[in-house]
């Protein structure tokens, strides 16, 4: 049982940092390569508009290592990857549609596994008498 918790967590970390690297390439390119300005003007987003989700996968990619902020990461990311598919769809591009899918897949898969490990910040409780509350 120890050892398949083991693989389990090895093979988590692989997705993780693999993913990571990828969205650190895929948000860089939106500010390396022109043809994403042109190809968000077609789509019908504003100017600029392909540096924030540049900046936001990039972003999103150097978070996702954080053990703590995994899950938050992979939340943003995979957000991020529902707008491409639905711009896909809505653009009748059915041959780009199954990469967003497939990261969509890969987000939830880290979202649910680093769920446990996620920060959260610690509520200041108010201590109140009794009679108060």
């Amino acid at each position: 049982m120890r050892m398949l918790r083991v693989a389990a967590n090895v093979a988590v970390w692989a997705v993780q940092i693999l993913a990571a690297a990828a969205f650190v390439v895929i948000g860089f390119a939106k500010f390396a390569d022109p043809a994403w300005a042109r190809h968000f003007a077609r789509w019908g987003y504003p100017d600029g508009f392909y540096m924030v989700i540049g900046a936001l996968e990039l972003a999103g990619g150097l978070v996702l290592i954080v053990p703590s902020l995994a899950s938050y990461a992979a939340t943003l990311l995979g957000t991020i990857m529902i707008g491409a598919a639905a711009t896909h769809a809505l653009h009748h591009e059915t041959s780009r549609l199954s990469a967003p899918l497939v990261w969509l897949a890969v987000m939830l898969l880290l979202a649910v596994a680093r769920r446990s490990r996620a920060w959260r910040p610690r509520g200041r409780s108010l201590a109140l008498p009794a009679r108060q509350v």
